[in-house]
């Protein structure tokens, strides 16, 4: 019996690891979203890619002085993405879009998991709103 059951993990290919894609998502060539007090920074890849949607968290220095505090947003904002990226994933596939993803946490008050994860939910439903009026006039992607 097949199951329809979805996985929720974060695999390997699903994070950014090279660099000068990451090189391209921080330069001023990305596009942003605010939602939520999230900012999403995206920038359309060329087809052939491991996954849909590769992402990189990030939690800044400045704000957060000790390490421990950035691990912990950066687990708790991973955490956000993998319950919640089904959507943006099913869209991605669906417009056979591939795309790098920056996720930040940009609010004033401290992050916590039961009150941010469905704020992250209506944040990812915001970027795809996003994503379909920018895949309409016809972005260059990434070479």
């Amino acid at each position: 019996m097949i199951s329809n059951t979805r996985k929720f993990t974060l695999s390997k290919a699903e994070r950014v690891n090279v660099t000068f894609i990451l090189d391209k998502l921080f330069a001023r060539e990305a596009s942003y979203l605010f939602a939520y007090g999230f900012r999403f920074t995206y920038l359309f890849l060329p087809l052939p890619q491991p996954a849909p949607c590769q992402i990189v968290c990030i939690a800044s220095k400045k704000k957060l002085k000790k390490a421990v505090d950035r691990n912990y947003r950066k687990r708790l904002l991973k955490e956000f993405y993998r319950l919640n990226k089904t959507s943006l994933l099913d869209y991605l596939v669906q417009t056979e879009t591939y795309l790098a993803l920056s996720i930040n946490y940009v609010g004033k008050e401290p992050l916590e998991f039961k009150g941010f994860e469905p704020k992250f939910g209506l944040a990812l439903a915001q970027l795809i709103l996003e994503l379909k009026k920018n895949t309409n006039q016809s972005i260059p992607a990434v070479n």
